[in-house]
């Protein structure tokens, strides 16, 4: 059976990642990203923030992670994704993605997928879209 034909539009998958300081490190050293916004309390919250505001691409990290191991289906890959940031998000916040099928097209295998990122008050702290391609 065709992968694809086991989605259909609305369908959902979720997964959840913790704001941790540890992740913010890894990621900053990972990335080479050491912005003081990221990386240093006072001078974020001179900026206006509670705190250290969580590296955007942490949510694509998150989608990666969705996509390559809870599709349910392991010949995947990304051909397209798009954020758009709401809110910030700080250490200690849990981020829930949702995923929802927006669209198939099993002529050329690609799922499109709405993405909501909330955190655990419910609050959307980043939207998008993803297309999806199954081999």
């Amino acid at each position: 059976m065709d992968p694809l034909n086991l989605f259909s539009k609305g369908q959902k998958f979720t997964r959840s990642l913790v704001i941790t300081s540890e992740l913010l490190e890894q990621y900053g050293k990972l990335s080479g990203d050491f912005n003081p916004l990221h990386i240093d309390d006072q001078y974020a919250m001179e900026k206006g923030f509670k705190s250290r505001v969580a590296y955007g691409n942490i949510y694509g990290m998150l989608l990666s992670t969705l996509v390559g191991m809870d599709l349910g289906h392991p010949q995947v890959m990304l051909l397209s994704q798009k954020f758009d940031f709401k809110k910030p998000a700080y250490v200690g916040d849990t981020i829930k993605l949702t995923a929802t099928v927006a669209a198939t097209s099993v002529s050329v295998r690609v799922i499109e997928l709405n993405l909501e990122f909330c955190n655990v008050s419910g609050d959307a702290v980043a939207s998008g879209k993803c297309q999806v391609r199954y081999f």
